[in-house]
């Protein structure tokens, strides 16, 4: 049986993924530069590529399905309490963090409706 896909759950995916990666990515590239200057030439910042790769987390778990176990947002949840935590060395990070989590929630409860929706056409 061939289904056509629903728009209304495409979109929730969309809007999902968008929720959990680009917020805590616009939140990082704010705080930390990408490029650092050292002796004349130009290298990509250690720091902001790791925070980096942390937003892109839900990527990583549509595309390999490897972070199966946990949601994305109680990672960023957790990082926002260790900073929180460390506020007085790194306030940049408990934003960053806190930008993550929220956008990770919103996220997570845009895919739980489009499972609902999926649930509901079948």
């Amino acid at each position: 049986m061939n289904k056509k896909p629903n728009f209304v759950n495409l979109a929730l995916h969309f809007l999902g993924f968008s929720f959990c990666i680009f917020p805590p990515m616009f939140a990082t590239l704010s705080y930390f530069p990408l490029w650092t200057e050292g002796g004349g030439e130009y290298s990509v910042a250690g720091g902001c590529a790791l925070l980096l790769v942390l937003c892109a987390i839900p990527l990583f778990k549509f595309i390999k399905r490897a972070l199966f176990s946990f949601a994305s947002y109680f990672l960023w949840l957790f990082l926002f309490l260790i900073f929180m935590a460390l506020s007085k060395i790194a306030d940049q990070m408990t934003v960053i963090s806190f930008v993550g989590f929220i956008g990770n929630l919103l996220g997570a409860l845009c895919f739980k409706l489009a499972k609902r929706k999926s649930a509901e056409r079948n």
